[in-house]
């Protein structure tokens, strides 16, 4: 098998088994096995939107959409650059930052 052969074998697994992974998590949320009620505000009586928690959800879905499409697009897995995983990080702090004062 060729290299290239290789990672194509290869990336097609990775999104199958993101497929089919994605495709069990969708298929518990429809039968409320995955409760989504608190997945964007903030738990307690009175909930309300948390604009932390939508930005972490938002960029990570985001990043690792756009880095699935343009490593299906190449053939190969490509390189999350350092910029952009800071960007996570501070996104990620931001949550913690706001659980941390509540």
């Amino acid at each position: 098998m060729e290299m290239s052969t290789a990672v194509t074998v290869f990336v097609v697994a990775m999104v199958a088994g993101f497929l089919l992974v994605f495709g069990v998590v969708v298929l518990k949320m429809m039968r409320d096995v995955i409760k989504l009620e608190h997945l964007l505000s903030e738990p307690g009586n009175n909930p309300k939107a948390s604009l932390s928690r939508f930005q972490l959800f938002v960029f990570t879905f985001v990043v690792a959409g756009l880095f699935l499409v343009l490593s299906i697009e190449n053939g190969q897995i490509i390189e999350i650059p350092q910029s952009v995983l800071g960007l996570l990080g501070i996104s990620g702090g931001s949550y913690l930052v706001s659980k941390g004062i509540k």
